[in-house]
């Protein structure tokens, strides 16, 4: 981690203890803290690795640190994985800056080994350092994942140290590399530098590139043994890219079968014959997927 972005130990010390606790004033403080230091992070330590979270991101102050980041949401995914009776491969595609990884490397008993995507020059930046010291083989890979190779606009608030939000445009070249997975797989076997299990979880945040990264990993789908994914759907990110939720479900299904469930709704499992949004209120879900 460059040491411009990382607070004097007393102070680091100081501010992860104001992220685990619940005090009066709190998001003022956060505020205030993130105007001026926004570029900076909190360093936490996960299973005595260190784990960095910016310090402009509410999420982490809200939930406390990254250790406990939306658990209602990814503890149900975590718990099909550990279902499975064989290691897997985590594909997090747009991992930000890896708290999914983060928390899939500790909770989950059979993960292998990770592959990281992210195209945002300052999250690659923490992600890599976040990743690095797990006691599992990871490959952080600084690039956007759709359904071509070559090179995209990225759109992003430069301001901040990370962006959720921050998405490609395809319609025009630019300076962020971008690839599909079916491409990237065909590259690492060539070099045989890593090696991928049979069963496959893709972890998909995308911003808009959902149908178009399920296309591009269509051979990748197709060959693993089983595959579980978990897909964000974000009503804004539809109604940009004129998608419905269904759209997504029908794309991944061109490859095989899944089942749909959504875990903020107790893992209610999703009927097919009807839309997303007449099953549950309209809304921002993480949606597990799971092969036949």
């Amino acid at each position: 981690m460059e040491p411009s972005k990382v607070f004097p130990v007393w102070l680091n010390a100081v501010l992860v203890f104001l992220q685990k606790t619940e005090w009066r004033g709190k998001h003022r403080f956060y505020l205030w803290l993130a105007k001026r230091f926004g570029n900076k992070v909190v360093t936490h330590t996960i299973e005595d690795r260190p784990f960095s979270v910016p310090v402009g991101e509410w999420c982490f102050w809200l939930e406390k640190g990254p250790e406990n980041y939306y658990l209602e949401e990814f503890l149900p995914f975590c718990e099909v994985l550990n279902q499975l009776d064989t290691p897997f491969t985590l594909f997090d595609l747009g991992a930000d800056i890896g708290a999914v990884s983060s928390l899939v490397a500790v909770h989950c008993k059979n993960l292998k080994n990770l592959v990281a995507f992210e195209p945002n020059p300052k999250s690659f930046d923490v992600l890599s350092a976040n990743l690095h010291n797990l006691k599992q083989p990871v490959k952080c890979v600084k690039s956007a994942v759709s359904n071509f190779e070559g090179s995209t606009t990225f759109h992003r608030d430069t301001e901040r140290l990370n962006d959720h939000e921050g998405y490609i445009d395809t319609s025009g070249v630019g300076d962020t590399a971008v690839t599909s997975l079916d491409i990237w797989r065909e590259n690492q076997n060539a070099s045989d530098e890593f090696e991928l299990e049979e069963t496959l979880a893709l972890k998909i945040d995308v911003e808009g590139q959902e149908i178009q990264l399920l296309e591009g990993a269509k051979a990748l789908i197709k060959s693993a043994h089983k595959v579980i994914i978990l897909i964000e759907v974000h009503p804004e990110v539809l109604n940009r890219t004129q998608h419905t939720p269904d759209d997504l479900f029908v794309t991944a299904e061109q490859y095989r079968d899944f089942d749909w469930i959504v875990p903020l709704h107790q893992n209610k499992r999703v009927n097919r014959k009807l839309g997303l949004f007449e099953q549950v209120p309209i809304g921002q879900y993480d949606i597990i997927g799971v092969s036949r």
